[in-house]
């Protein structure tokens, strides 16, 4: 038996469900198993500015016993946000002790658009440095990720 979508528990949202039929037709037809249960789980709240959000929180992560370092800064330093009059929010990224991202909360225009680039690096396994040191297209809003990582703080303790 399967359960799918807003049955099955967990957070409601329609591009959850889609994957859990991705993840059963793949089991069923293709016989690729894979679980539900370790995939990053993105959403997005409309709003103006909007909220992006992926992987854990700084509460999240001290519960779980990670040590890990915040990197913040507000979008008004993103040369396509002053280009567009969009400076409203801020940027944080979550970072473990092997330099991955665990987390991004996204507050500002594309909020969603951009936390979606935190969900790719993510499932990527890719480490900071390689976002850091990466070209990107000027001015986009993507540039961001250059500058994100150089506000690292220190690790938790």
């Amino acid at each position: 038996m399967y359960a799918l979508g807003d049955v099955h528990g967990g957070p409601q949202f329609t591009h959850i469900s889609y994957d859990d039929y991705r993840v059963v037709r793949d089991g069923l037809l293709h016989r690729t198993w894979r679980s539900a249960k370790q995939r990053p789980l993105p959403y997005t709240v409309f709003t103006d500015p909007q909220l992006g959000r992926i992987g854990l929180n700084e509460k999240q992560a001290r519960e779980q016993g990670i040590r890990y370092r915040v990197a913040s800064m507000p979008v008004r330093t993103i040369g396509r946000a002053r280009e567009m009059g969009r400076t409203l929010g801020f940027w944080k990224v979550l970072v473990d002790g092997q330099d991955r991202v665990i987390g991004a909360a996204i507050l500002g225009a594309e909020g969603g658009e951009i936390m979606t680039m935190f969900q790719l690096v993510m499932m990527g396994k890719l480490r900071y440095p390689q976002l850091q040191n990466m070209v990107i297209a000027h001015p986009t809003w993507a540039e961001g990720l250059n500058n994100v990582f150089s506000k690292l703080q220190d690790p938790t303790p």
